[in-house]
């Protein structure tokens, strides 16, 4: 499936307000699997349901091929070595749903570099709209990546020594309980 996305870093304060508006709420972990193996393993807790999903993309920038699949997340036992020799990011991921267009807002915890705004689609024929617009904030907040290959995740993961590092978690709109789960899951890997 072909995937379009923009990407800029946001350099504000950000409101909760805009984070409330979002329709679901994500805490998650990707880990970034060796070469030739790239694929991407994501596992995150969405309000109160688990998720496990493999990923394989191809490209860079503006325009990548993407297949996806969700696995079972009894799983993440098997590949529990492989992942925690794996470098991988951490992020609440909280998204914002529309017609033809995907907005999200990533806030990474690990490593730790604050809001990352995506708009997303996969139609080519849709216009992208710049995530002032989308949002409605301000101009000057955002700086574009889109084409910044130090500002993939792959280039941005690292390797989780112990989870112990990442705890507590403070993000807006994450419950406990979310956080509770995660680290559980997070236990059968490290």
């Amino acid at each position: 499936m072909l995937e379009i996305e923009r990407k800029f870093l946001f350099g504000k304060e950000l409101p909760v307000e805009i984070i409330e508006r979002a329709e679901r709420h994500q805490l998650t972990i990707q880990w970034y699997l060796d070469h030739p193996d790239r694929r991407r393993i994501r596992l995150g807790v969405d309000g109160s349901e688990i998720f496990l999903l493999e990923t394989l993309k191809s490209g860079g920038g503006l325009v990548r091929e993407e297949e996806e699949r969700y696995l079972d997340p009894a799983k993440i036992t098997e590949i529990a070595e492989q992942l925690k020799a794996s470098s991988a990011v951490i992020k609440t991921r909280h998204i914002f749903p529309q017609k033809k267009v995907e907005g999200v807002i990533d806030l990474y915890l690990l490593p730790e570099l604050g809001y990352v705004f995506e708009v997303e689609t996969f139609s080519p024929n849709v216009r992208l709209p710049d995530p002032w617009e989308y949002w409605m904030l301000p101009r000057n907040g955002f700086r574009e990546v889109t084409e910044d290959p130090s500002y993939t995740a792959r280039s941005l993961a690292v390797v989780v020594e112990q989870i112990e590092d990442i705890f507590p978690i403070n993000a807006p709109l994450i419950t406990k309980k979310q956080i509770e789960k995660f680290k559980m899951l997070l236990k059968l890997v490290y």
